[in-house]
């Protein structure tokens, strides 16, 4: 169930709780705009290419939103929704995109904080995850979306699509860095709250595929 505040609807400064979660902004429109149609999550990790045309070819027809986290979504040459918890990053990469696709555009843009460039501010949502792609996960979780397909967000120690080199000792939860154990305990205590949230998700690689199943 949706519950927002009639007395700032429609405003950034707007509240609401659904499906285990609560925030502020401009996002009202966006709970369950999309249930029961599938989501795939596109993060930055080596090997999502492929793994992304595996997932297109098995949920094609079924036209599922994309939502892409962080620099990937530059190369994706279909995308409906833009996240990333690094919102000054946003602008500059929705520029290269906009040259790649010589000015066609129709993808939304998201973060944590309103932007003049952004379409959508998650403002304090609570719990937040700590990971782009865990955040892009939660959206699609929002909007109703099920399943949910993780691509190139493996949770584990490795390089990105564009590196020759793993990101020194951070692991993106599977790694040695402080951080790391924090990020991973999070996703199990959260999907430990909302068990109906990690029924809904699935991965393609790594520990996520582990912890949440592949297709």
């Amino acid at each position: 169930m949706v519950v927002r505040s009639a007395a700032s609807m429609g405003t950034y400064g707007s509240t609401w709780q659904h499906r285990g979660y609560c925030g502020e902004g401009n996002v009202a429109s966006l709970l369950d705009c999309n249930v029961g149609r599938p989501a795939i999550v596109v993060g930055s990790a080596a090997g999502v290419f492929e793994e992304l045309e595996v997932v297109q070819r098995k949920y094609g027809v079924m036209e599922p939103v994309v939502i892409a986290a962080n620099d990937v979504g530059m190369f994706l040459p279909k995308l409906d929704h833009w996240v990333s918890l690094h919102s000054d990053n946003l602008a500059n990469w929705k520029n290269v995109r906009w040259m790649h696709h010589m000015g066609f555009e129709d993808a939304k843009y998201h973060s944590d904080m309103p932007k003049p460039y952004l379409d959508y501010a998650w403002e304090q949502l609570r719990p937040l995850f700590c990971l782009s792609g865990y955040f892009a996960m939660q959206i699609a979780w929002l909007m109703g979306c099920s399943p949910i397909i993780l691509c190139g967000c493996p949770g584990s120690p490795g390089p990105r699509f564009f590196e020759a080199l793993p990101k020194g000792v951070f692991g993106y939860g599977g790694g040695e860095a402080g951080s790391d154990s924090a990020i991973r305990q999070q996703v199990v205590d959260e999907m430990t709250r909302v068990p109906e949230f990690r029924k809904t998700v699935r991965s393609m690689s790594g520990w996520t595929k582990e912890f949440f199943g592949g297709i």
